[in-house]
């Protein structure tokens, strides 16, 4: 008669067995989490980058398309109205986000607490009014553009035909014009993939058009005269006066 064995397992066994079933759920474990986490960095990727590309969008159809609307200081001084700080600017665009192709007061600010930038539209403005009140809230009908960032700022190109200078601020008072071209700096957006983006755009109206981005007595009359035919302030039918055209000689083609 044989006997059956009974031996089994050792208490080493049993502690290899369970170190080695340990190990490998670990592993199991990390790759997993990093899956996760390599997802979860993707979908973020994706946000900020639709989220950025709107921003961008609204930054440069705006931004492109500002005119020199003339704005008039209490000493009776004409300017193009443009004001822009490093965190703020505001100015009269012809794209405005409602559309409809009629001239909107647009004002950017980068608001704390939490750090965001804000942009709010006003479609209600005059010569006289304009420039008088200071930019440090944002209008009622507010919309929040771009958040999560570190730091965001905005540069404005000064160019004289041949250098350009890029200023932290622009005065349409004291600069007589718009600038050439606006900056936006954003440092520490999360889901991009560098710690710094920026974007150049340039203003139409001073890089492409004829018009220099300068006004005229023309340009305050015609918005002033609108205005007291609406006795609003107001204006949606207002356009900057076309350049003067050169005179063509009056013997041109006579024999």
């Amino acid at each position: 008669m044989t006997r059956r064995s009974t031996r089994g397992f050792t208490l080493l066994e049993v502690t290899l067995a369970m170190v080695a079933l340990a190990l490998v759920t670990a592993v199991c474990y990390g790759a997993f989490h990093l899956g996760m986490r390599a997802v979860e960095r993707g979908e973020v990727a994706v946000v900020t980058a639709q989220r950025l590309r709107v921003a961008t969008d609204t930054l440069i159809r705006q931004v492109k398309s500002a005119v020199a609307y003339p704005a008039r200081h209490p000493d009776e001084d004409i300017y193009p109205f443009f004001m822009g700080t490093a965190t703020s600017m505001t100015f009269i665009t012809a794209n405005g986000l409602h559309g409809g192709g009629e001239l909107t007061r647009v004002a950017y600010q980068v608001i704390d607490e939490p750090l965001r930038l804000v942009v709010s539209e006003s479609e209600f403005f005059s010569p006289d009014g304009l420039g008088r009140e200071p930019l440090d809230q944002p209008g009622v009908h507010a919309a929040v553009l771009l958040d999560g960032f570190r730091t965001l700022r905005f540069e404005y190109m000064l160019s004289d035909g041949v250098d350009t200078e890029w200023r932290p601020q622009w005065d349409g008072r004291e600069e007589e014009t718009l600038p050439g071209a606006v900056r936006v700096v954003v440092e520490g957006l999360a889901g991009v993939e560098t710690d710094v983006w920026g974007q150049e755009i340039p203003i139409m109206a001073t890089t492409y058009g004829e018009n220099t981005g300068e006004v005229e007595d023309e340009d305050l009359a015609e918005a002033l005269e609108y205005d007291e035919e609406e006795d609003q302030p107001s204006s949606r039918t207002w356009k900057p006066s076309p350049p003067p055209e050169d005179d063509e000689d009056d013997g041109e083609g006579d024999e």
